[in-house]
Formats: structure tokens, C-alpha cells, sequence
């Protein structure tokens, strides 16, 4: 027994004998950061910590461990305008969503997450395979744009799961779309602010030159020859804010109309949310945001009308919702015009000059079909177009293996989604990817016909318009879309979202039912009950 004791003394001895080390250790290092005014090592110190701490907390609940990297997949870029283009910073979201991974799994053993086989995983996994045989192309100039490509094709596709295990009742559904709603709300504002202010807000002189060059795009009408400063918000460069603006207004335009029919918990932060989305992107200076912005728009009313629950007259409510919709979006239209005309006026400008039929600049024709089709004609003047030139080569983020590991990238690429696919998998690329996309649109689809009629539909509608838009028309453009991983996670979650919707509404109803089949047995024991009472006071008043 003393020698147990003597042990647990001498244990506790020797923990608090190295925590007082740690303790001055750390002072140490932290008064040399302080006196040396080095903050770039304090910020990392204290990120580490937290890291850490948030670590623990991911692999005790993998949901918490989802919203943390929800909110640092928006905030990643403005970390790096102000702290570099640290590569730390910029994987630390590949970190937290593989301990969420991580923490996902724990729980499947456990029994305690809830799964499903997507319909359309043959084709993906087919391509999949695809993907890592042309890791070892003899034509790529290392692995690592092979591993790159994989993460950048494959490493959120397991979001799925993730957001299918993540709705257990239609509070949960709620939650999360109340927590985007609140990020488009800030995210855009801020945008509306540097737009307001001249495009200096949040673009510190001090960032790395990549990003510096990013953050200040300027864009000038071409016959008046005004200058419009594109916007950036919190991202680094204005095609992922523009990227963003999208999939922000078609989830918002769907949480709308879900709310109107469901609850009226959250509707005044959504059309704010509506609003500040829409005004953000007239003040961008996107065009193409604008463009895909007035026909999610009109797809969306429709579609709303469509699938609205008639026989109830609910119909009525979706009306109200893309009112409310059109005259959020007029105010916020009528404010910047009376409070900022000038960079109104601008935008409209740029705006009108290269889109509008009568300008001598109409660019939109050309911007549509020529200029895409001639950048796919260039693909076939490049190297190793039959069989492709593996995985990763052509993809975003070639630049951060240079970085890394000093391989020289190929001088190959294209600006269509098709010529990257053809470039780096050959023309078995394109073929695949469209098997499993057109896959992946009709079980969708068919998911969504089961939502018609119910108050779930208007989000099951926007969740597979995004699946369409980035999949279909973006890809087309550009694969850049698909492969950025901020659209690129949420392509993945919210597909597990909506295919989780069925199982919501099928749950709603059995419990409906139980509580209804409840509420009868009660009621029939109460007669039953009022019954023998009668039956009792008529044998009493019958007796002597």
C-alpha cells in the first residue's frame, strides 16, 4: 500500500514538475514573440491551442465538429489575407473535417449514424477508380498532383453522409439552414460594405502578392469607361465570393418558401438574408452572378408554384413568399440607389454596356457559346489529350504542390470543365463524369417528385437546382466551380440533405399516426369508461 502511494506521489510530482517547465517554457517563447513584436507566431501559438481544445470537442460530437468547419470554410481567406498565404492555414479545414470524419466512424460502430447507399455510387465509383489509376500516369510530373486531384475530386464527397446523418427530426433541418442564412447575412453585408467603401474594407496592403492581386480586380465599362472595383468580401479572390453569392441566394430562395409553409420561426432573417444576398450581387460587379442570379430566379418562382401543396391551398403561402421575395429585394434595390447613386450607377453601367442586346458590347452571346467552345477546341492541341496526363495536373491548386514539394507543373490546361476532364483522364474523363452526374440528376429528381405536395419541397428543389447548376452548366464553363472547395462541400452536404427529406417526412407522419392512434385509445377508453359508469348507476338505481 505505501508503495502504491509512493507511486501516485511521485506520478503527480513528475506531471507537476513538467507543467511548471511547460509553463516557463512557454512564457519564455511568448515574451520573445512579444519583444520582438512577432505576431504571426502568437496567433499560430494560441490557433494551435485552440486546435487542440476543438479537436477533443469534434471527436465527442461529430455534428459540433460539422459547423465548426461549416464557419471555418467561410473564414479560411480572410485568415490568409492576414496572416499569409500560410499553407497551414490553408489545409487546416482538410484537418478538422477528417477528424469529423474520424468522429463519424466512432459512431457507426456505435450504432448511433444514421446511413444510406446513395443510387447513383456505382458510376461515382467507377470514375473514382478512374481518378487513381491516373495518379500513376507516366506523363504527370509527380504524385502529389495525383493526391492533390484526389483530395480536390474525392475528399468531400463523404459530406453525404454527414449531412444525411445529420437531420434526426426537422429541427435539425432548421438549424442548419438558420445557420447559413445568418452566414449569408454577414457574408454578403460585408461585401455590400466594401463595395460602399471603394473596395479598400478588408484588403490589408500587407497579403501575400497572389492574393493582393486577386482581392483588386477592376473592371471598366467599355463606352462610358467607368471603373467598378469587384468585390471580394471575406474570400480572396471575387469569383469565389460571386461562387458563393449563388448557392447563398438559391438556399435562401428555398428556405423561403419552406418556412412560409412550415413555421414562422426565422422569416424575417431569411428575406433579409434574400435581400442582402441579391443587392450584394448587383454591387460585385459579377456579371455572371447577375446572369445566373435572374434565372435561379425565375426557375425557382416557377418550380415553387409547381410543387406547392395544392389541394391544402398552401399555394397561396409560396405566392406570398416570392412577394415578400420581390419586395425585400426592390428596398434593398431603392436604398442603395438613394444612399450610394453613384456606385449604383456604375455597376449599372458596366452591367448594361456588355450585356444588354443594344450595347455595341454585347459580350453575353459570345461569353455563352463561342468563347467556351473555342477554349474546348484549344484542349486538343495539348499533350496526351487521347489518354490524359493523370489526375491532379489541370486542377485548382497545382500552384500549392510547386510550393510544397517543388514539382514543376505541366504546361497544359483550358478554361472548359470538359478539357480539364479530357486533359487529365483522356476521353474516358467526360464520358464518366456524365454517367455518374446523370445519375446522381435522376435519383435526385426522383427524390424531389416525392417531396411535391409537401412543405419540403421548396428546399429539396433548391438543394437539386444547386446540384444541377454546379454539376451541368458550371462544370461546362469551368471545373474550377466543382473543384473549389467551399461550392464544393456544400454540394456534397446538402445532397445528403436531400436525400434525407423522405425519411423526415415518412418519420413526421408515423409519429402523426402513433399520436393519432394514441389519442383514439383514449378516447375509446374514456367511452368505455363513461359507459360502465352508466351501466353501473343504472344497476343501482334498479336495485330494492
Amino acid at each position: 500500500m505505501s508503495n502504491f502511494n509512493s507511486s501516485a506521489i511521485d506520478s503527480r510530482l513528475v506531471r507537476t514538475v513538467a507543467m511548471v517547465f511547460g509553463l516557463f517554457f512557454l512564457t519564455w517563447t511568448v515574451s520573445g514573440w512579444v519583444i520582438t513584436n512577432n505576431t504571426t507566431y502568437m496567433v499560430l501559438s494560441v490557433m494551435a491551442i485552440l486546435g487542440i481544445a476543438m479537436t477533443m470537442t469534434i471527436l465527442r460530437d461529430w455534428r459540433t465538429g460539422l459547423f465548426i468547419f461549416l464557419c471555418w470554410l467561410v473564414l479560411e481567406d480572410m485568415i490568409r489575407k492576414y496572416l499569409g498565404n500560410s499553407l497551414i492555414i490553408f489545409f487546416a479545414k482538410d484537418v478538422i473535417i477528417g477528424i469529423t470524419y474520424f468522429s463519424m466512424i466512432v459512431a457507426r460502430r456505435k450504432h448511433q449514424l444514421l446511413t444510406f447507399k446513395p443510387p447513383f455510387i456505382f458510376w461515382l465509383a467507377i470514375f473514382f477508380w478512374l481518378a487513381v489509376a491516373q495518379v500513376f500516369n507516366p506523363a504527370s510530373p509527380s504524385l502529389f498532383f495525383g493526391l492533390l486531384g484526389i483530395k480536390t475530386y474525392f475528399y468531400y464527397v463523404p459530406l453525404m453522409f454527414a449531412g444525411y446523418a445529420l437531420l434526426r427530426t426537422e429541427e435539425d433541418l432548421r438549424k442548419i439552414l438558420m445557420l447559413n442564412m445568418w452566414i449569408a447575412i454577414v457574408v454578403a453585408g460585408l461585401g455590400l460594405l466594401q463595395s460602399f467603401g471603394g473596395g479598400g474594407f478588408l484588403t490589408p496592403e500587407g497579403m501575400a502578392p497572389e492574393l493582393y492581386e486577386l482581392s483588386h480586380e477592376v473592371r471598366m465599362a467599355p463606352q462610358s469607361r467607368i471603373l467598378t472595383a469587384r468585390a471580394t468580401s471575406v474570400f480572396v479572390s471575387d469569383g469565389r465570393f460571386g461562387m458563393f453569392l449563388l448557392l447563398l441566394f438559391i438556399l435562401a430562395f428555398g428556405t423561403a418558401g419552406y418556412l412560409l409553409l412550415r413555421t414562422k420561426r426565422g422569416r424575417a432573417v431569411v428575406f433579409i438574408a434574400v435581400g442582402t444576398v441579391a443587392l450584394a450581387t448587383l454591387m460585385s460587379s459579377l456579371r455572371g452572378t447577375f446572369v445566373y442570379m435572374i434565372a435561379d430566379t425565375i426557375v425557382l418562382s416557377l418550380a415553387l408554384l409547381w410543387g406547392a401543396p395544392w389541394k391544402q391551398r398552401q399555394v397561396f403561402r409560396v405566392g406570398k413568399a416570392l412577394r415578400w421575395v420581390a419586395i425585400v429585394v426592390t428596398i434593398g434595390f431603392t436604398l442603395a440607389i438613394v444612399l450610394a447613386p453613384d456606385a449604383v450607377k456604375a455597376r449599372w453601367a458596366f452591367f448594361s454596356e456588355t450585356l444588354s442586346p443594344n450595347s455595341a458590347n454585347f459580350e453575353l452571346g459570345y461569353r455563352i457559346w463561342e468563347y467556351p467552345e473555342k477554349n474546348l477546341m484549344t484542349i486538343f492541341d495539348q499533350p496526351n489529350w487521347q489518354l490524359g496526363n493523370g489526375t491532379g495536373v489541370a486542377s485548382l491548386g497545382v500552384q500549392y504542390v510547386t510550393k510544397l514539394v517543388g514539382a514543376r507543373p505541366l504546361e497544359i490546361g483550358a478554361e472548359s470543365g470538359y478539357g480539364v476532364l479530357i486533359l487529365e483522364f483522356g476521353l474516358l474523363g467526360p464520358l464518366l463524369w456524365t454517367l455518374w452526374t446523370v445519375s446522381l440528376f435522376f435519383s435526385a429528381w426522383k427524390v424531389v417528385r416525392k417531396l411535391k405536395q409537401t412543405a419540403l419541397f421548396p428546399i429539396g428543389f433548391a438543394i437539386f437546382w444547386y446540384a444541377f447548376m454546379l454539376l451541368g452548366p458550371f462544370t461546362f464553363y469551368g471545373l474550377n466551380t466543382y473543384q473549389n472547395y467551399l461550392t464544393n462541400a456544400y454540394l456534397w452536404l446538402t445532397i445528403g440533405i436531400l436525400y434525407r427529406l423522405p425519411g423526415l417526412l415518412s418519420e413526421e407522419q408515423a409519429r402523426q399516426d402513433a399520436a393519432l392512434s394514441l389519442a383514439q385509445q383514449l378516447q375509446q377508453q374514456d367511452e368505455e369508461s363513461l359507459e360502465l359508469q352508466g351501466a353501473t348507476l343504472s344497476h343501482a338505481d334498479a336495485g330494492p
